[in-house]
This record gives structure tokens, C-alpha cells and sequence, in this order.
């Protein structure tokens, strides 16, 4: 079996040293930080991902009774600023949980199949090239988005509503809203991340891409503001708001097209290696998909070099076909009329808005829901 250093303990990191650490490899997992430590995002596991963690038996069962904070997910609300929008519910069940106690359940998750931790810094792999090189057969390049492309940036708020004050029918619904304030790809959420004591806990944000930032003349603070007091949802709030914490904004290494993430022995994951839905943001699912994938690139080969070819291959296989159709639909909505179109869409034909709900929670595969938008 083979010695190898998993850099980066987010979720690719832990499922890769989890999945290695399995398949009898020795596995040294680093992260700069101790766990347990927060991370800024949006909070939302997305159906994908829940799937994604069954392989590292990890359920949401087991998940509710652990956590403090905890919100189940079942539908999907879609709309723009000026409040028309479409509601679709879902059979199957995600949820909302600070990562602060998500990504130390993985990492635990990790730890316990045998990974050993070492908490330092690596920010520049070239730096630390030849002791990493020289120590172990293969080096798995999990550090995040700072490691990848940022294409994009996000920010967060939370904030607390009165229970009686915030919409029942909402309470387990994700709300997703254009607004051309945002950039054509652009978009604003409302999760829904606790219900306790009588307060609803709401993660707020809002995306955009940085080609399209590049051009707005403004900073992301100001466009979170804005879409504030433009949304006709978020406005009913804000006179209810009992509690709120400071925006925090953060980078997206959303997916490329012709990506390569395997360099000799050093093979990308996750964040890393730009796995990020270029549509919604999402990035736990192909994450953990890509911890378990590399896995198998090195399970399967006899070299290290085979091993670089597999990653390679599984990575095409596994996420560049559905990668080109999310990249595709997004270039579909450069046109402004194309967001309400799919809401009208959506209102009239039942199938179709199921298709598109189970898409944004990564239950359809964006390549068979592509035909569909074409006609």
C-alpha cells in the first residue's frame, strides 16, 4: 500500500483520506486550522451531497441527532427581485448545517478510518515540494479554492425572525432569487439554517461572478445591500429582524471546461481542482465524489503515473460531461428574459419544474435536463 498526504481537511480532503485510509493506504491528513473550525458558505447539503455521504456512511439520521443546529430541506422556491416566483416541493429531504459542525463530522469521520492528523500550513505545495515528494508516493491537493480558479464570490448573513413572523409554508424551503442587480448569473438566497426557541436562524447571501463583478463598479458589501432592499422578500423582513451578524464574503472555484487535475504524483479534488457547480455553487457533492474517485484512480493502478492517467480519466468520466451542460445552460442566461421564461415555463408544466428543482439540488443531471430547455 502506499503513503500519501492528503493536504486540506474540508470535505475532498475527508473523503479522500477517509476512503484511502480504508483501502489500507497510510494516510497523513494536514489542515492549517484545528477542528472544529468554521468555514463561510451557504450552509445547504444538496440532495447530491447527501448521497455523496452515504459512501462515507454518513446519515442525515445520524446527522440530527449530533447537532445543534439543524434544518431540513424539501423544496425549492425560484424567483426573481420583483416577486414573481414558482414553488416546488421535493420528495427526498437536505438540509441546512453550520460548517463549523459539518466539516468536523467529516474530518472525525476521517481520523477514526485511520488517517493521521497534523495540523500545519501549506499554502504554496512548489515550496514545500521536495520534502513532500521525497516522504510520500502521492500528494492529493484538497487546499480549497485558494489551490483552484476563484471565478466567483459570495457573501452571508444570518439573521433571526420571530417564528411567528416568518412565512410556516417557508419554513423548509430554500429560496433562490435573480435580480440583474447581480449580474445576469448572478443570484440571491434565503435558507432557512435553525428553528429554536422560538426564532427562525436564516443564512442570507448572494453570488456573483467575477467576470460580471469585474464590470459593476461596486463591492460585494454593496451588492448584498442592495439586493436587500430589492427583493420583496427579504424587504417584508427586515423590519422583523430580531438579531443579525455582519456579512462575510468568501471565493468559489466554480467549474472549467478541459480542466486538468492530475500533475505526476500531485492529483487535485474538490475545490481544488474547480469542482464547484457553475450554476448554483454547490461544492460538497463533487467534493466528496472526488475523494472517493481518486481513491479509485489509485486502487486500479500498478504505477504512479498510471495512477495520474486514471485520475484524469475518472475526473472526465465522472464530472466534465455534466460540467459542459451546466456551462452551457449558464451561457443560455446571459439573455434577461431567459429567468422569467423558466418561470413561466415552470408554472405551466409540472414535469418540466420538477426537472429543473431536481437539477439546482443535483438530483437530475444538468445534461439530461438540457434537451428539455431547448424545446
Amino acid at each position: 500500500m502506499s503513503k500519501i498526504v492528503v493536504i486540506g481537511a474540508g470535505p475532498a480532503g475527508c473523503s479522500a483520506g477517509y476512503h484511502l485510509a480504508r483501502s489500507g493506504h497510510q494516510v497523513t491528513l494536514i489542515d492549517k486550522e484545528s477542528f472544529p473550525r468554521d468555514k463561510i458558505c451557504g450552509d445547504g447539503v444538496s440532495l447530491q451531497s447527501v448521497q455523496a455521504l452515504f459512501t462515507m456512511g454518513i446519515y442525515p439520521q445520524d446527522i440530527k441527532g449530533k447537532v445543534s443546529e439543524f434544518a431540513p430541506i424539501n423544496g425549492l422556491v425560484l424567483g426573481v427581485s420583483n416577486g414573481n416566483y414558482h414553488i416546488q416541493t421535493t420528495q427526498l429531504e437536505g438540509y441546512c448545517i453550520p460548517r463549523f459542525v459539518f466539516d468536523n463530522l467529516l474530518y472525525e469521520r476521517a481520523i477514526n478510518a485511520g488517517c493521521v492528523p497534523l495540523t500545519q500550513s501549506v499554502t504554496n505545495i512548489d515550496r514545500h515540494h521536495q520534502a513532500l515528494y521525497n516522504d510520500f508516493d502521492y500528494i492529493i491537493d484538497a487546499r480549497g479554492v485558494y489551490a483552484g480558479e476563484a471565478n466567483a464570490i459570495a457573501i452571508r448573513a444570518y439573521w433571526s425572525i420571530k417564528l411567528e413572523d416568518f412565512p410556516e409554508a417557508y419554513l423548509s424551503l430554500a429560496q433562490i432569487y435573480f435580480d440583474k442587480t447581480l449580474g445576469v448569473n448572478g443570484y440571491g438566497w434565503i435558507f432557512p439554517a435553525d428553528i429554536k426557541a422560538g426564532l427562525v436562524k436564516l443564512n442570507v447571501g448572494v453570488g456573483v461572478w467575477i467576470d460580471e463583478y469585474q464590470k459593476m463598479n461596486t463591492n460585494i458589501i454593496r451588492l448584498f445591500d442592495q439586493f436587500v432592499q430589492r427583493n420583496e422578500t427579504t424587504k417584508e423582513l427586515l423590519s422583523k429582524i430580531v438579531s443579525k451578524q455582519k456579512p462575510k464574503a468568501y471565493p468559489l472555484a466554480t467549474a472549467l471546461k478541459g480542466n486538468r487535475v492530475s500533475y505526476g504524483k500531485l492529483l487535485k479534488i474538490g475545490d481544488a481542482a474547480n469542482l464547484t457547480d457553475p450554476l448554483t455553487g454547490e461544492g460538497i457533492a463533487n467534493a466528496i465524489e472526488s475523494g472517493l474517485h481518486v481513491t479509485q484512480a489509485i486502487n486500479m493502478s500498478t504505477s504512479q503515473e498510471l495512477a495520474a492517467e486514471n485520475w484524469q480519466r475518472l475526473y472526465e468520466t465522472c464530472f466534465e460531461e455534466d460540467i459542459r451542460a451546466a456551462l452551457r445552460i449558464k451561457s443560455f442566461r446571459k439573455y434577461s428574459f431567459m429567468n422569467n421564461m423558466l418561470l413561466w415555463l415552470m408554472k405551466r408544466n409540472h414535469r418540466f419544474s420538477e426537472q429543473v428543482t431536481y437539477a439546482i439540488v443535483g438530483s437530475v443531471p444538468y445534461n439530461e435536463l438540457l434537451p428539455s430547455l431547448k424545446h
